[in-house]
């Protein structure tokens, strides 16, 4: 099953629409007087309202930020474009503008609604997730939506009742549809007790998330075990640079393949380079200062200083620019596609490109560069292990390949164009709009091998997918972590370990239902895209509250 299913291209080269062939033909007008955007121009206005107003089954993804680029405005002022164009486009069947002159006539009798139990503890769970109210602030919502407010240990207690129910019903989730999977696993701490976290990257299924009052190895163990008793199969985890984490697979006895995180670590070497550019910066007005001091006075133990800063300014902008082209190297060492050529990285090069590149960063001899190299040896041993997991499966998907496409040159061509595809569009989702252009063209050449050819798009389909379930990083736990954390900063209860739980089963019940609005998983919740069927898309059914 493919989550991203929709970055197999259409029939289309560009959009389902001819947006951009209508944008390229509109003509240039005179500037608009009494708008705060002047510069736009009537067409450009209908056009986009005409844009904006799509259905949203019909809008390509990215148009929006497509028009904010090209009309160099803002998402808000497009929107307030579409508004006004589709209440002037409201007309009566004669063609004249609908106008009401008064206003409609209110009704005599208003609906009521009951104010029941079940309601009621509707209303505080939903205030609760995805409203992230505080227990002092449902209260007063309480009372401005029913009239009715309850006290803070009432609320206390259904919630109390509400995390037990969400625990048991997580233990007894049947996990089997998701498979063999790799877990990414994290920590996120509430002031100093840890809470620890397994989360599918695929589909953000949290497989476990448990309270705990310290994260050491027999703690880590005991919550990888608790994740198997539901069913999870687990093939590999992918983890930061955390000590205790090795340690609890060998208290566990789990044997795993084990994926270290590739961007933190790099994302610390961008740190490091900036870091030294700044003390060279640092030495360079130093210098500077020196050298003003010496044309007012000439002095040789000022000249012999001045002389060993300049030294130090030339080393260290040396070694920052030398850090730079070894921290590229890195990032080429842990691809999984040649975005140039379109080639699926062997596991050969890229560990040769890295033991080299490694090599190099340890001749540097700047105190962070080299406390840096330290922890990059810690855990570059595994950064690789993506690419084994990928070696079997893509074998098995060559055999198929081969089959449709006998010549291996062809075949070869087909496996790149549509690798490059991926790797173009994985940096699109990355937000670097300017490789935009390679995207296109990628698209329009994976286009025609899968132009009315099913199996042949299947084979793209299925390595996408293939691509996209490589995991080589943690980002999916972080991504957790990233909502759960204002979560946690409103409950002021959560201090001892069995409310922080409760509250912890009640938002992986929540996150693991709740449906997301935007992106490539839009419409569609973890369960639903795992294939685990509860019964229902309403958690608060599934714990008990049904709507009444």
């Amino acid at each position: 099953m493919s989550v991203y299913s929709a970055v197999v291209p259409s029939a289309s080269v560009t959009w389902p629409d001819p947006i951009e062939t209508v944008w390229q033909m509109l003509v240039t007008q005179d500037t608009l007087s009494g708008y705060q955007r002047p510069d736009l121009g009537l067409a450009d206005r209908l056009f986009i309202g005409a844009v904006v107003n799509l259905s949203p089954e019909r809008r390509p993804w990215g148009s929006i930020t497509w028009l904010a680029d090209i009309f160099a405005t803002s998402r808000p002022t497009l929107y307030a474009i579409g508004e006004r164009w589709r209440s002037l486009s409201a007309a009566q069947p004669s063609g004249r503008p609908l106008q009401i002159t008064a206003p409609l006539a209110r009704p005599s009798i208003e609906p009521t609604v009951t104010v029941t139990a079940n309601r009621r503890a509707r209303m505080i769970l939903t205030l609760l997730m995805p409203g992230g109210v505080s227990g002092r602030s449902i209260d007063d919502c309480l009372r401005v939506a029913f009239d009715q407010g309850q006290s803070t240990g009432f609320v206390s207690e259904l919630l109390h009742r509400a995390g037990q129910q969400a625990g048991e019903i997580l233990k007894k989730i049947d996990h089997t549809p998701l498979g063999a999977v790799v877990l990414a696993r994290d920590e996120l701490f509430t002031g100093r007790d840890p809470n620890l976290l397994l989360v599918e990257p695929h589909t953000l299924v949290i497989t476990g998330l448990y309270a705990a009052a310290d994260r050491d190895a027999d703690t880590w163990g005991c919550a990888l075990l608790f994740t198997q008793d539901r069913q999870v199969q687990i093939t590999g985890l992918a983890e930061d640079g955390c000590t205790p984490y090795a340690a609890s697979c060998r208290a566990t006895g789990l044997d795993t393949a084990i994926q270290k995180d590739v961007w933190h670590p790099l994302a610390d070497t961008g740190q490091v380079i900036r870091d030294v550019e700044r003390d060279g910066l640092r030495a360079m007005m130093a210098a500077d200062k020196l050298e003003k001091r010496l044309r007012n006075h000439w002095n040789e133990a000022t000249f012999a200083e001045w002389v060993l800063v300049t030294e130090q300014v030339d080393d260290l902008l040396a070694q920052s620019s030398r850090l730079r082209f070894w921290r590229d190297c890195l990032w080429d060492a842990v691809e999984v596609v040649d975005r140039r050529r379109g080639e699926i990285r062997d596991r050969a090069i890229n560990q040769w490109l890295l033991t080299e590149t490694m090599k190099a960063l340890r001749q540097l001899s700047h105190p962070r560069i080299r406390k840096l190299v330290e922890r990059l040896d810690e855990q570059s041993a595994n950064w690789l292990t993506f690419l084994d997991s990928l070696a079997i499966p893509l074998a098995e998907w060559q055999v198929r390949l081969s089959e449709h496409f006998p010549d291996p040159a062809q075949a070869d061509r087909f496996q790149s164009d549509v690798a490059r595809l991926w790797r173009w569009e994985h940096t699109q989702r990355s937000g670097q709009t300017r490789w935009r252009p390679m995207t296109v063209t990628a698209r329009q050449r994976v286009t025609e091998w899968i132009a009315n050819d099913l199996r042949v798009q299947r084979l793209a389909e299925d390595l996408l997918t293939l691509l996209e379930r490589t995991v080589r990083t943690s980002c999916a736990a972080e991504t957790i972590n990233s909502v759960l954390r204002p979560y946690l900063n409103n409950r002021r209860e959560c201090t001892d370990l069995l409310s922080r739980q409760l509250f912890l089963n009640l938002f992986a019940l929540w996150f693991n239902m709740h449906r997301f609005e935007r992106g490539p998983r839009q419409g569609k919740s973890p369960y639903e895209l795992a294939g685990i069927n509860v019964g229902t898309n309403d958690w608060l059914t599934v714990l008990g509250f049904p709507p009444d």
